[in-house]
């Protein structure tokens, strides 16, 4: 019974994360969302291990969050990465090309950092999710923990 009604809050607190997580890719931020292809939105899922939830999602997920710092090397293929993302966003050059600008995006991000409407760091958006669920979640979790502690106090008596 005690495992039941927690594999059932870790559920809902598993599927609330990756809505949250999602939610916050979709909501504008200084006027822009984080969501470009959908590729970071779609990989999120998450299982549950014991009595833990673990949250997966693409590879490039904690740049998303954390940003990549001033100087920090960057991954070969990343005006590529780049120059895909200026498709997806509809970003068009006017005065070079599409590659030559993917290249200077890429130069300024090594040189200053990203994001900058963050101020050249990243959006934060896996621990404000995963933080308001937690904050929400706190009452339903310590209820199941409770209620399968008294559980096993009745068997004691």
């Amino acid at each position: 019974m005690k495992e039941d009604l927690v594999r059932r809050v870790l559920e809902r607190l598993g599927s609330e994360a990756i809505e949250r997580l999602r939610a916050n890719l979709s909501k504008p931020q200084n006027g822009k969302t984080l969501r470009a292809s959908n590729r970071l939105h779609d990989s999120m899922y998450y299982e549950i291990v014991g009595t833990n939830i673990e949250i997966f999602m693409a590879d490039y997920a904690m740049t998303v969050d954390e940003g990549r710092r001033q100087g920090a090397k960057v991954p070969k293929g990343f005006a590529d990465d780049i120059e895909a993302w200026m498709g997806f966003k509809g970003i068009s050059p006017q005065k070079s090309s599409i590659r030559e600008s993917a290249k200077a995006i890429a130069e300024s991000i090594y040189e200053q950092g990203t994001i900058k409407r963050f101020g050249y760091s990243g959006s934060n958006f896996i621990d404000r999710a995963i933080n308001n669920v937690l904050n929400e979640f706190d009452d339903d979790l310590l209820s199941a923990w409770v209620s399968g502690l008294d559980e096993e106090l009745n068997k004691i008596k």
